[in-house]
C-alpha cells in the first residue's frame, strides 16, 4: 500500500469510530489490542527457530519418506517434548500454551 492509500485508510476508519459510541469505542480499541498481541506472540514464535542452520533440513526432499519401514517405539524411549508446528517459510516453531 502506498502512503496515499494509507491515509485513506486511517481516514474512513477514524470516519466511522466518530460515529461509534463510546462504548463500541472500547470494543474497536480492545480488538486493536488483541491484533497487536496475537502479532508480537507471532513474532515471537517464529523467531524461536530463525537459526539459518536449521534451514538445510527443513529444505529437503522427504518425498521417499514412504519408503522406509516404520520404527517400533519402546516405552521410555519418548521423553515429554514440547509442542511444536511447521510454518511455511519459517520452519518448525514451539507452540505457546
Amino acid at each position: 500500500m502506498v502512503a496515499t492509500s494509507m491515509d485513506s485508510l486511517k481516514e474512513k476508519i477514524l470516519d466511522k469510530l466518530e460515529h461509534l459510541s463510546e462504548n463500541a469505542q472500547q470494543e474497536v480499541l480492545d480488538f486493536v489490542e488483541f491484533i497487536e498481541w496475537r502479532k508480537n506472540r507471532q513474532e515471537h514464535q517464529l523467531s524461536v527457530f530463525s537459526d539459518k542452520s536449521d534451514e538445510g533440513w527443513l529444505e529437503t526432499d522427504l518425498s521417499n519418506l514412504g519408503s522406509y519401514e516404520a520404527y517400533d517405539w519402546q516405552p521410555g524411549e519418548l521423553g515429554e517434548g514440547l509442542p511444536v508446528k511447521y510454518v511455511p517459510g519459517k520452519g518448525v516453531v514451539i507452540v505457546e500454551e
